[in-house]
C-alpha cells in the first residue's frame, strides 16, 4: 500500500508531521480527518533513489547501519524471509533516508538480484567489507551467520571509535580554550592597560615591552597570520588529495615518535579484526586481504597489504610476507606463525586486534593524563608572565612616588 507524507494540525497550536498508508491521497486525507487531525499538506512518499539525491547518505549514520544490521540479523535468526524482514525494517525505520535506500534494495531483490548486489546501489553506505560478508553468507547458505558476524564487528568498531573520541575530546577542548583565552587577553585586555602606561610617560620594564610588542604584532598582523594559516591548510589538503602527496604524509605519520606508533597500532587492530572476520566466514586469504583494503586509511599500509596479497599468490605464507615489511612488528609475525601452524589463523588475528586495541587505549589514556597538567602548567606560565609584566610598571610608579 502506498505511503503518504503529511503535515497536519492536531490542535490549534500544535503541528505534526508523519506518514500514513492509504490507497490514495483522498483516502489519506479521510484517514487523518477521522483521527481528529486537520491536514495541511499530503503528498505521496517518493521512494526513488535518484530523485532523493545522493546527499541523503550523509544523513544515515553508522549507528543507523548498526541498528539495521542488528534488526535484520535477529529477523533472519527467527526464520523470517529476507524480503519480508527488509520490508518490516523499512516500515519501522525512523530515518526517512534509510527507508528510501531499503526500498530500492527490496525492489532489486524482487527483480532477482542477490542482497549483496542490491546493497551495491549505495557503496558509500554499505562498505566493500559489508557486501563481501553478505556475499560470502549467500554463497555458503548461512546469511544469518554472516549478519551475526557483521553485528559483532560493527559493535566493536563503534565502541573503539567512541572510546577514541571520548578520550581525545577533553584535551582538545582544553587546548582550544587555553589558546582562545590568551588571544583574548593579548588582543582586547592588554591594549587598554597599555594606554594607561603610555599616559604616565615612564620607561617600561623589559617584560612589559615584550608583552606590548606581542600584543601589537597580533593586532597589526593577526589577519596575516590567520590568512597564512588558511592558505597553509588549503595547500596541505590539496597535497593530501594527490596520491603521491598522501603517500608521503601517511609515511610521515607512521614515523612520528609517539603518535606514529598509536596511528600504526590503530590501523593494525582494524586490519587484523577485519581479516579475522573474513577468514572465519570462509573467504580465501587473498580475497580477504583485497577486501580489507577498504577499512584502512593509511596509503602506506594499503600498499603493504597489496604486497602481502602478491606474495601469497606466489605461494608465500602470510607470516613470511608480513615479516618482510618494515611496519609490522615481530610480535605480529610470531602470532601469525603460531596461527598458521595450528590452523587457527583467524583466532590469532583476533588476538592481535584485541591486544593492539588495548595498547592504543592505554597509550591515549596516558597521553591525556599527561596532557592536562602540561597545558595547565604552560597556561600558568603565560598568565604569570602577563601578570608580572603588568605589575612591574605599577611597582615602578610606587617606588617613584615614595
Amino acid at each position: 500500500m502506498p505511503r503518504y507524507t503529511y503535515l497536519a494540525k492536531s490542535s490549534p497550536t500544535k503541528t505534526i508531521r508523519g506518514f500514513i498508508e492509504a490507497e490514495s491521497k483522498q483516502d489519506a486525507i479521510n484517514k487523518l480527518t477521522s483521527t481528529g487531525y486537520f491536514p495541511i499538506s499530503v503528498s505521496l512518499e517518493n521512494l526513488s533513489l535518484e530523485s532523493s539525491g545522493i546527499f541523503r547518505l550523509r544523513k544515515i549514520s553508522k549507528k543507523d547501519i548498526l541498528l539495521f544490521t542488528q534488526q535484520l540479523s535477529n529477523l533472519l535468526d527467527s526464520g523470517v524471509n529476507l524480503s519480508n524482514g527488509l520490508g518490516m525494517i523499512s516500515r519501522q525505520a525512523s530515518n526517512l533516508y534509510l527507508r528510501l535506500v531499503l526500498s530500492d534494495v527490496i525492489a532489486k531483490i524482487k527483480d532477482g538480484s542477490p542482497l549483496s548486489e542490491s546493497l551495491a546501489v549505495c557503496p558509500g553506505l554499505f562498505s566493500n567489507l559489508y557486501r563481501s560478508m553478505v556475499r560470502t553468507g549467500e554463497a555458503s547458505g548461512s546469511l544469518n551467520q554472516a549478519f551475526k558476524s557483521l553485528v559483532g564487528f560493527l559493535e566493536k568498531e563503534a565502541q573503539f571509535k567512541n572510546y577514541l573520541k571520548t578520550t581525545l575530546t577533553y584535551p582538545v577542548f582544553l587546548l582550544l580554550v587555553s589558546i582562545f583565552t590568551v588571544v583574548v587577553i593579548l588582543l582586547f585586555i592588554i591594549p587598554r592597560i597599555i594606554s594607561m602606561f603610555n599616559d604616565l610617560g615612564q620607561v617600561l620594564p623589559l617584560p612589559t615591552i615584550i608583552l606590548i610588542n606581542i600584543s601589537s604584532f597580533l593586532r597589526d598582523y593577526g589577519w596575516v597570520i590567520l590568512a597564512a594559516s588558511l592558505v597553509g591548510i588549503f595547500t596541505l589538503r590539496r597535497l593530501y588529495q594527490n596520491p603521491q602527496g598522501r603517500f608521503s604524509f601517511d609515511r610521515l605519520k607512521l614515523k612520528l615518535v609517539i603518535f606514529g606508533k598509536i596511528s600504526l597500532k590503530t590501523e593494525l587492530s582494524r586490519l587484523m579484526r577485519t581479516l579475522s572476520l573474513l577468514l572465519s566466514s570462509g573467504m580465501p586469504i587473498t580475497l580477504s586481504l583485497e577486501t580489507s583494503l577498504s577499512i584502512l586509511d593509511n596509503e602506506v599500509l594499503k600498499n603493504e597489504v597489496r604486497k602481502f596479497k602478491e606474495s601469497i599468490s606466489r605461494g608465500i605464507s602470510l607470516s613470511a610476507a608480513v615479516k618482510a615489511s618494515e611496519f609490522f612488528p615481530e610480535f605480529v609475525v610470531d602470532i601469525l606463525q603460531v596461527g598458521e601452524e595450528t590452523g587457527a589463523l583467524d583466532r590469532s588475528l583476533m588476538r592481535i586486534a584485541v591486544d593492539y586495541e588495548k595498547e592504543v587505549g592505554d597509550s591515549l589514556k596516558t597521553l591525556t593524563q599527561m596532557f592536562e597538567p602540561v597545558v595547565i602548567l604552560v597556561m600558568g606560565l603565560i598568565v604569570s608572565f602577563i601578570v608580572i609584566s603588568m605589575l612591574l610598571p605599577i611597582f615602578q610608579i610606587n617606588l617613584i612616588v615614595r
